[in-house]
């Protein structure tokens, strides 16, 4: 054999003992630092405007009449709607901060407690939020940019036009209904 192909062989044979055998290979590293800092959550707050935390009384259009003040225990027929609109001042920072405004699972609860199912006059009793206003605008949600804007929202509850007679003389209280500003990640 030729002296190259014999060194050939022997640093060939020598680096499989060395890795093969547990020796170490080296290779360049480095450990840079990366510095820290400080980190700091933002907020989401809707403060109420005026009394009654924020919301005006309850108004009831039947679609017959000019809308009239609600007085509670006033009896509802089928096809009445409850309006309430309320009012907030956004609190918002945070970088990509956006948030959308829905009515939290409203409750109602039957006044006698015998039949739960009565509860919301059978499926009859709906509850939504509606007419989300920001600043003037139309929307259905709000952004840090809104910060210190005028939040104006309908919540309304509706009575089935097509409930059965079994919804007839029936009581329910609806327990306070919570307007929630969830916040999404804006990206």
């Amino acid at each position: 054999m030729r002296k190259t192909s014999k060194g050939m062989v022997a640093a060939g044979a020598g680096l499989v003992l060395l890795v093969g055998g547990g020796g170490t290979l080296a290779f360049w590293t480095e450990t840079p630092s990366v510095p820290g800092g400080n980190i700091n959550a933002g907020h989401m707050n809707l403060i109420p405007v005026g009394a009654d935390n924020g919301c005006d009384a309850w108004l009831l259009d039947s679609g017959e009449d000019a809308p009239v003040t609600y007085t509670n225990g006033d009896p509802l027929v089928p096809g009445d709607v409850l309006t309430r609109d309320c009012s907030y001042t956004i609190r918002a920072e945070g970088n990509h901060l956006r948030a959308d405004v829905v009515i939290a699972d409203p409750v109602f609860n039957d006044a006698d407690n015998v039949d739960p199912t009565k509860d919301d006059f059978f499926d009859n009793l709906t509850v939504e939020v509606s007419d989300v206003v920001v600043g003037g605008v139309t929307t259905s949600s709000f952004t840090e940019l809104d910060d210190g804007e005028l939040l104006e929202a309908t919540v309304t509850v509706r009575f089935n036009g097509a409930a059965g007679n079994n919804t007839e003389d029936l009581t329910t209280v609806l327990e306070n209904a919570t307007l929630t500003a969830t916040q999404v990640h804006n990206n």
